[in-house]
């Protein structure tokens, strides 16, 4: 498969609302409230009155801000490279619409993109979408990048709906990725957002600790290079490099509304192309508590897939209360050691059938 992976019959309006079942959470205290309307001006500090853009807010804002975003949709690629909380009015009324925006040439990529931000960012309140097929990335579409190359940091993406939207007409073919956290340090947590649209939910790659939670998978499509057709994934966990990846969670989403994979687990690959040599990457954590309702999908997937493929690869997880169906001829739970790799799987309470 690809190292890197159209909202199909739902309206944005109708996810969106799905992304608010859970309310969203309250912003941190912050020094400073700065504030974005379509119909603002960007000038000054966007205090006294609201700027027009988001990126004109963040190039005010210091350290703990809020940037707090009007009802409206904004046509811009966000980079945020503060610790600063970015707050939408709701993922059903503010949009961050990247169609046609590359922002390749600063080296970043997504319409939402957070790099070492020196403390704590949370983005909640938004859609965001149409992610452009960025030159930096070989031509993969990302919605919300995450790049934070410090340990120290803490991300929170919540309560948003993060979708590929209907502005690229190449998505099956370019593998677009809805949450992509690329060698991201930082501790994040993704939850209680909607991910639509997309071929990966999110595409954990070496990252740092990681809660995924309460979310939402659905309408993923499938992505197809060179002939072959490879099904969605929800959730997708690899260590390809050297070291182990650890404390990976994901727990309480669903998956639903697509044919393809709900959680995937690689410790390296199967094709042995990996960041490091030796490829002796590892993944520890727990897959807990997940439900599953996926439809047929275009080659045999799984609800949950743990692959270990070469010496010095290993999985080291627990999957408990997972539930819900699968289609044939997707099967529940795959377990796939290769070639000196190990599994060391604790499982219990699953109740995940095949119709």
């Amino acid at each position: 498969m690809p190292t890197r992976a159209t909202l199909a019959t739902l309206s944005v309006g109708a996810l969106a609302s799905v992304a608010a079942v859970g309310g969203l959470t309250s912003a941190a205290h912050a020094a400073t409230t700065r504030n974005v309307s379509p119909s603002g001006h960007d000038a000054g500090t966007c205090t006294s009155s609201p700027c027009k853009t988001i990126t004109y807010a963040l190039s005010q804002a210091n350290a703990s801000d809020t940037i707090k975003a009007a009802p409206g949709s904004y046509h811009e690629t966000v980079d945020i490279e503060k610790a600063v909380n970015l707050i939408g009015s709701g993922a059903g009324k503010t949009v961050i619409n990247g169609s046609g925006l590359d922002p390749s040439a600063n080296n970043v990529y997504g319409v939402v993109y957070v790099g070492n931000a020196g403390g704590a960012v949370t983005v909640q309140g938004f859609t965001i979408a149409n992610p452009a097929p960025y030159d930096y990335t070989g031509g993969e579409p990302e919605v919300v990048a995450l790049h934070d190359g410090n340990a120290s940091d803490t991300v929170t993406i919540t309560g948003n709906l993060v979708a590929e939207g209907k502005a690229d007409t190449n998505a099956s073919t370019e593998f677009p990725i809805g949450i992509d956290t690329f060698q991201n340090n930082a501790t994040t947590h993704i939850t209680r957002n909607v991910v639509a649209g997309v071929f990966q939910g999110v595409l954990a790659e070496d990252n740092g600790p990681l809660t995924v939670s309460q979310n939402w998978f659905t309408h993923l499509i499938s992505g197809t290079q060179s002939g072959t057709t490879y099904p969605a994934e929800g959730v997708f966990v690899l260590s390809d490099a050297a070291g182990a990846v650890t404390q990976q969670n994901v727990t309480q989403n669903t998956f639903k509304n697509y044919g393809g994979y709900g959680v995937t687990w690689n410790a390296g690959y199967d094709t042995g192309n990996c960041t490091d040599t030796p490829c002796d990457g590892s993944i520890s954590g727990s897959i807990i508590g997940n439900q599953f309702a996926l439809s047929q999908s275009p080659s045999p997937a799984a609800a949950i897939r743990l692959a270990a493929f070469n010496n010095g690869n290993a999985i080291t997880a627990t999957v408990q209360n997972n539930s819900g169906y699968v289609t044939h001829p997707d099967v529940a739970i795959s377990e796939d050691a290769e070639n000196g790799g190990a599994l060391h799987i604790t499982a219990s309470g699953n109740n995940i059938t095949v119709q």
